[in-house]
């Protein structure tokens, strides 16, 4: 292999692959970036077996090849080289990389031990979205995904293409989030996505920018921005029918503050601390909404913000880090909360005024905890 490449192409290419890079793995060759030069072009690829990232980039090529080098370390000299063309030149198990005066020699791994990555289809259907709102829809959405790998099911979003529009929903058991928006160019069908692959989708579509494509196929999803590539492995199994657990009533209906909420339930929280599943009750009546929190060791601690209120007032209790989630992920300036009892889910929306633009399609689920 003998090439040359503009170095802030080189080092965006490779920053790219070495994203599915992990510190641990189990095959030496996962831990590598594969180079292959060929036909005016350099195609850097790495996987962890469960999420593969490509990238090409054009380069002058002299002699075509292909490498597998080390991906942190690659990462680690490409960050810091000199503002120069970078020259690679070697075989499979010696490169040396030169940029300006600083030139290294490193070690090649086994490419023939590198697995290979599937690639989408050519004939695969495909939809567009704008990458600022699928980034979106994925913060607010992947939150409410489980971090309990034994019960794999849970740790995934569930993503649906159907009637132009997309729906990602995600449940612990304990909250779920669904969130819907319009497709630029629409596909049908569904897939349950690890919420760590598309959260690294996000990610890449907030870096990125522009627009990202969707590409559905049958045990895999693919994101394409560019010349740029992340494809995962899908989830195996069913996941929950969570519309169902949607209410379709209230009794109550609380529109407040969001910020003010946020802030007063951070401070009445912190008498939690270091006592596990201490809830914070909320007090819904007279024109507020009451914070209260106890913790037998620490103390209690209260706060009231102003709300309008519709309906009867009643007290219900929440996982304090879970409430603040569905705050943050409305991201408006108010919230709507919808309550039928103190015992049954409650839900949190954006709350549009008449005078506001459309708010996001968002249903933050929340289960509320018994209070002895």
């Amino acid at each position: 292999m003998k090439l040359r490449a503009e170095r802030t192409e080189f080092a965006d290419a490779v920053s790219w692959a070495t994203r599915t890079v992990g510190a641990r793995v189990t095959l030496p060759a996962l831990s590598g970036v594969l180079l292959e030069a060929g036909e005016g072009k350099l195609v850097c690829r790495a996987t962890d077996l469960e999420v593969a990232a490509e990238i090409a980039i054009p380069v002058q090529i002299d002699e075509p090849g292909r490498v597998l080098l080390p991906g942190r370390l690659l990462a680690q000299l490409v960050a810091r080289f000199p503002d120069a063309p970078v020259e690679l030149t070697g075989e499979s198990d010696r490169v040396e990389i030169s940029c300006g005066r600083a030139t290294f020699h490193v070690r090649g791994m086994q490419a023939e031990d590198f697995p290979s990555l599937a690639g989408p289809a050519e004939d695969a259907p495909s939809g567009r979205l704008r990458a600022d709102a699928f980034a979106r829809m994925v913060s607010q959405v992947a939150r409410a995904a489980s971090t309990d790998e034994g019960r794999p099911v849970l740790t995934g979003v569930q993503v649906t293409a159907a009637d132009g529009r997309i729906t990602a929903a995600a449940t612990d058991s304990y909250r779920l989030a669904v969130r819907s928006l319009d497709f630029e160019d629409a596909i049908e069908g569904s897939a349950l996505v690890p919420a760590r692959s598309l959260q690294e989708a996000a990610k890449a579509a907030t870096e990125v920018g522009g627009s990202v494509t969707i590409i559905l196929e049958e045990g895999q999803v693919s994101f394409l921005f560019g010349d740029r590539r992340l494809t995962t492995k899908l989830i195996e199994g069913s996941f929950p029918n969570y519309r169902a657990l949607l209410p379709d009533a209230h009794e109550t209906s609380v529109v407040v503050e969001r910020a003010a909420l946020a802030e007063a339930l951070q401070r009445v929280a912190i008498v939690a601390m270091g006592q596990a599943n201490t809830p914070v009750t909320l007090t819904f009546t007279d024109g507020s909404v009451e914070l209260a929190a106890t913790n037998q060791e620490m103390g209690d601690a209260a706060e009231a913000v102003p709300a309008e209120i519709e309906g009867d007032g009643l007290s219900i209790a929440f996982n304090p880090g879970f409430l603040l989630g569905g705050l943050e992920a409305t991201g408006t300036d108010r919230v709507r909360i919808e309550l039928r009892d103190g015992l049954k889910p409650a839900v949190l929306r954006p709350h549009q005024d008449d005078t506001e633009a459309a708010t996001d399609d968002l249903t933050y689920l929340l289960m509320p905890m018994r209070v002895s």
